[in-house]
């Protein structure tokens, strides 16, 4: 497991059941930090995943969403990393698939997820510390 990953997998990860009610929902999403949960069904394997955004493109249909479920609104294509990717390769990942956030899956297991907030503070945090260290090694 790389150190970004270990750390994205201590953050713990928003889940919500396949058939979940529009109210439950709505209170999950608000929780969630990212404002983004991972579908799973009773057997908690990763099914989907729901957003903000979902919600909203739901909304743009002007159909009613108070008797919506999870299953209903969620996105079913679900582009995940193992626990070995890196910084770079997620974000590399979110570019080409244009999303904004990975579910970690190891062995059909949900470890975690990773924002694109979260990838850009890793990266510029890498680039931080490689200056550092070419000015220490300059100034020699």
């Amino acid at each position: 497991m790389t150190p970004f990953i270990k750390t994205i997998v201590g953050q713990g990860c928003p889940t919500i059941e396949i058939n979940n009610n529009f109210s439950d929902i709505a209170k999950a999403l608000t929780k969630a930090p990212s404002g983004t949960l991972i579908v799973v069904d009773g057997f908690k394997k990763v099914v989907g995943m729901l957003s903000e955004r979902d919600v909203v493109r739901h909304l743009s249909l002007e159909k009613s969403i108070e008797e919506c479920t999870t299953q209903n609104l969620m996105t079913t294509t679900v582009i995940s990393a193992n626990q070995d990717v890196t910084s770079s390769g997620l974000m590399e990942l979110m570019v080409k698939n244009k999303i904004r956030h990975v579910p970690i899956i190891d062995e059909n297991k949900l470890l975690g997820l990773v924002s694109i907030t979260d990838v850009i503070k890793r990266l510029l945090d890498k680039q931080l510390q490689e200056t550092e260290l070419m000015k220490e090694f300059i100034s020699r």
